[in-house]
């Protein structure tokens, strides 16, 4: 019987670092690869008697969503399977003709520009301006992290109360160092804010009340389809959307609402000018929960019979 691959092993082996071996939460953080497929990677093909290797597809999305991997490592075992961004940029001008493509790194801070600060906020020493980041649509590293003693990032929270706020003090450490802090694990790639969020146009995938939690995105550009996102913006403050890209054409972004209800919760576009910071949305913290509908009830008690009846049934057999 075969081995399994060591490119296979490679992907299992990330797999355990960003979700503790869970195929199903390292699947879920990938664009279009299902668990069904990354199991199959561990499992030998009854037909071919061999397992299947990573397709492009695969190995791409992996880089795309965990950007300190090494593609080098990942295709061929070479180096460490993680790097800092500067080693990543070397490694990426060395080698034009990967097959991987890499979006771009979200650093959490430069150690060769910035001294640390323990229990601090660090600021890096070349943030862009606004009128720069709005004309290249770049926004750079954030203008100011949390960090713990052990020069571990901390989550940010945002909370509704503090949203006008953070609006003029999201670049001005003072103001940062006064908002709580949260340790979330499994979120050990990119810099990562906490919002809480006002307002029911995301439902149901997030409740009035949740606390979204968002990586920084670099570029207005590395913006994908239909994924949600939480914006900071000038004139319409926090907000969580679906967002459409259309920044290349258009010079805007096109925001869409999850609740059925498009009278209150219209799309509609934003400049890309207007917007201040960009998170990708990486998980939530729900605390309202909305009751099951009519129909969803009236299945689980038909269900519920049914199981009762079934062991009735069994019962009756004996």
């Amino acid at each position: 019987m075969d081995s399994l691959p060591p490119i296979n092993q490679r992907v299992k082996r990330l797999i355990n670092h960003y979700s503790n071996g869970v195929v199903r939460v390292f699947a879920e953080q990938l664009e279009n690869v299902s668990q069904q497929t990354l199991n199959r990677l561990f499992n030998i093909d009854t037909r071919t008697k061999k397992y299947p290797i990573p397709t492009t597809d695969i190995l791409v999305a992996i880089t795309n969503m965990f950007v300190d991997v090494n593609p080098r490592w990942l295709l061929n075992g070479i180096g460490e399977m993680l790097v800092t961004p500067n080693e990543l940029d070397k490694i990426n001008a060395n080698t034009p003709n990967d097959d991987i493509q890499k979006s771009g790194v979200s650093a959490l801070k430069n150690a060769n520009s910035d001294t640390p600060t323990f229990d601090k906020f660090d600021t890096p020493t070349d943030t862009p301006t606004h009128n720069t980041a709005a004309a290249n649509h770049n926004f750079g590293a954030p203008k100011v992290i949390a960090i713990s003693e052990n020069n571990e990032d901390l989550v940010t929270l945002v909370g509704a109360k503090a949203a006008a706020g953070y609006l003029n003090g999201y670049g001005d450490p003072e103001y940062i160092e006064h908002l709580p802090t949260l340790r979330l694990p499994n979120l050990k790639s990119g810099t990562h804010r906490a919002f809480e969020i006002s307002g029911n146009s995301m439902q149901p995938t997030i409740q009035n009340g949740s606390i979204a939690v968002g990586r920084w995105v670099e570029s207005l550009e590395d913006i994908r389809d239909r994924r949600i996102y939480i914006l900071v913006t000038k004139n319409d403050g926090i907000v969580i959307k679906r967002v459409i890209n259309k920044v290349k054409e258009a010079g805007k972004l096109i925001l869409i609402s999850d609740n059925s209800n498009k009278i209150d919760h219209y799309t509609y576009p934003v400049e890309a000018s207007d917007v201040l910071e960009a998170w990708y949305l990486r998980g939530a913290l729900i605390f309202n929960f909305q009751e099951p509908g009519e129909l969803y009830g009236r299945f689980n008690d038909l269900e519920a019979k049914v199981t009762l009846m079934a062991e009735q049934l069994q019962n009756l057999s004996k």
